[in-house]
């Protein structure tokens, strides 16, 4: 497990401590950062967050010790393993340190290879407890897409065939032609929930490789839009295609396939008969933006802010009952991460919703802020 780049906090008030710690760290390849106290360093805790802490236990107005509790009790930063660094070796005051919430201590004056050593046993500890939890995670979601999303389809669908089979409707029975529709329809989204799924579980398993290149984009959309055609067209929905031909993007094509599909299927699915859905481009700095905008129904804050979670079995049903996992849109922020990309979403109940999926134009361009919400502006495209 490779450790290497991973960022330090160093809290300390003694600067050539500091400078000492750092200059180790950053030589050893590690990203780091400096605070001389504990209420400097909580507030900049607020601005990132690290993959470890080294901090020390003696310093003016907070301890290690108390900022290490309080710290703890945010449940944004419990997780951050702490080193203490420290000229105490007494067994309470050890274990004071480890009440506190450390995960291990440092006694000056310390070895070079000896903070190298513990840092990174400390990394690799951490990077596998959070592999862990998402393994968990993700196979709880696993579970309970088979349990229900899929299960519950099949079942309806064995049920229609069943009735069918037993002479309950024939080809000349009122309503059939309804039936074979519906059996149609339920066919369709649950192939594309196990596609989706497919996709999802190569990713989780680092099986899904990414091979971003240059290409054009129009391609790429009017095959997702082909694909998708019947259903928006069984709901009456147009769907302009406004990018250029010559608009090219940094990205891996079968991912970011998966993307324009799950993003062009729930706006059909969340706009209503007759509806629009137009597909636009603009540039950003060094990244292409395509814009997937509708008319549709739109989203309330609690929704909007429920999108991307991945512990959540969270959907909500199209405007023709169509039901979902939300499994498409935990895989579209995490395909999009992983072709360097940001995704805006802004959407106004009643009115309609945004898509942009920001991609980078040129090899090497990465957008820092990957998620972000809001409600729908006025912008020049």
């Amino acid at each position: 497990m490779n450790v290497l780049g991973r960022h330090i906090f160093i809290v300390d008030d003694n600067l050539n401590n500091l400078q000492i710690i750092a200059r180790i760290l950053k030589e050893a390849g590690y990203k780091i950062s400096l605070a001389e106290n504990g209420k400097s360093a909580l507030t900049q805790l607020e601005k990132y967050s690290p993959d470890l802490i080294l901090l020390d236990v003696m310093m003016p107005e907070m301890d290690g010790y108390e900022m290490c509790r309080l710290m703890k009790q945010d449940d944004r930063y419990k997780d951050i393993p702490v080193i203490f660094l420290t000229a105490k070796n007494q067994t309470e005051d050890l274990m004071e340190g480890f009440n506190a919430g450390g995960v291990d201590y440092i006694v000056k004056p310390f070895q070079q290879d000896e903070l190298l050593i513990r840092v990174v046993n400390h990394l690799e500890l951490a990077l596998a407890k959070k592999e862990l939890i998402e393994f968990n995670q993700t196979r709880s979601k696993l579970y309970s897409i088979i349990a229900h999303d899929i299960r519950s389809p099949i079942n309806s669908i064995l049920f229609a065939l069943k009735a069918i089979n037993e002479g309950y409707f024939d080809a000349d029975s009122t309503g059939f032609d309804d039936i074979m529709l519906q059996l149609e329809q339920t066919t369709k989204q649950t192939n594309s929930l196990l596609d989706n799924l497919l996709d999802w579980t190569k990713f989780q398993s680092s099986k899904l490789e990414m091979s971003p290149q240059l290409n054009t984009f129009v391609p790429l959309l009017q095959e997702c839009i082909q694909l998708l055609d019947s259903y928006a067209h069984q709901k009456g929905i147009s769907i302009e295609l406004n990018v250029s031909d010559s608009v090219e993007g940094y990205f891996d094509e079968l991912s970011m396939h998966v993307v324009f599909r799950n993003l062009i299927s729930n706006a059909i699915k969340f706009t209503r008969e007759n509806g629009k859905i137009v597909l636009t481009q603009y540039s950003r700095g060094d990244s292409i933006v395509i814009r997937i905008q509708d008319n549709g129904v739109g989203m309330d804050s609690k929704t909007l802010n429920k999108l991307f979670e991945k512990q959540e079995s969270y959907t909500t049903l199209g405007t023709q009952k169509e039901k979902g996992t939300g499994l498409g849109l935990v895989m579209v922020k995490e395909f999009v991460e992983k072709n360097n990309g940001s995704i805006h979403v802004t959407s106004v109940s009643g009115q309609g919703t945004i898509f942009d999926i920001s991609i980078p134009a040129m090899k090497g361009v990465k957008n820092d802020k990957l998620i972000s919400f809001g409600s729908i502006i006025e912008e020049n495209v």
